[in-house]
């Protein structure tokens, strides 16, 4: 497949992989969530994945991943064409083929605020960036500086124009199982 249709059809899963998250945006709409920073608030299965995500991704060896993943309940997404195994994907995607540039940008994204979205319901799911449910069109000044810490403005025009967040964000239930960390490939 071109990789032009290849990423429309990403970023068409990525519009509805995070539809049925959240419905509304962060900073305006019917349904606003609302953006989090205290990771003492997550739950203690949430928190524990959340911890163990992050110092995986700080020690800078892909392989401190690996045991993240097999204590997972499942494997999670990392990408809408389907890759088997997480960490074989992100060494072959990540600019240094070592994986680390994908670990730098798993801590960034955990760096973020992040929203617990359709609670109550069976898609319940923590969120991170908060950005990934926001209205892009809405941002406040100091929300647009977190976008930029993820992406080039370049990269948030374009967003913007295509409608929504399509970077890379991550989803924790709330039983604590990692389901996914993907971005409009």
């Amino acid at each position: 497949m071109p990789r032009t249709a290849k990423t429309l059809m990403g970023l068409a899963m990525a519009a509805l992989l995070t539809a049925g998250l959240a419905s509304g945006p962060v900073s305006a709409g019917s349904t606003a969530v609302t953006i989090e920073t205290d990771i003492a608030k997550l739950p203690e299965r949430v928190r524990a994945m959340y911890t163990s995500i992050l110092e995986a991704a700080r020690s800078g060896d892909m392989e401190e991943m690996r045991s993240v993943l097999e204590a997972n309940e499942l494997m999670p997404q990392v990408s809408f064409g389907g890759a088997d195994d997480p960490i074989a994907y992100w060494k072959e995607t990540s600019g240094d083929k070592a994986g680390r540039e994908i670990l730098a940008v798993l801590v960034n994204v955990l760096s973020m605020p992040y929203v617990h979205t359709a609670k109550g319901t069976d898609n319940e799911i923590y969120v991170w960036p908060y950005l990934s449910q926001a209205d892009l069109a809405k941002l406040t000044p100091e929300q647009e500086v977190d976008l930029y810490r993820l992406v080039k403005p370049v990269e948030a025009k374009a967003m913007r124009e295509f409608g929504g967040y399509i970077w890379y964000r991550l989803g924790i239930g709330p039983d604590g199982t990692w389901h996914f960390f993907v971005a409009g490939d």
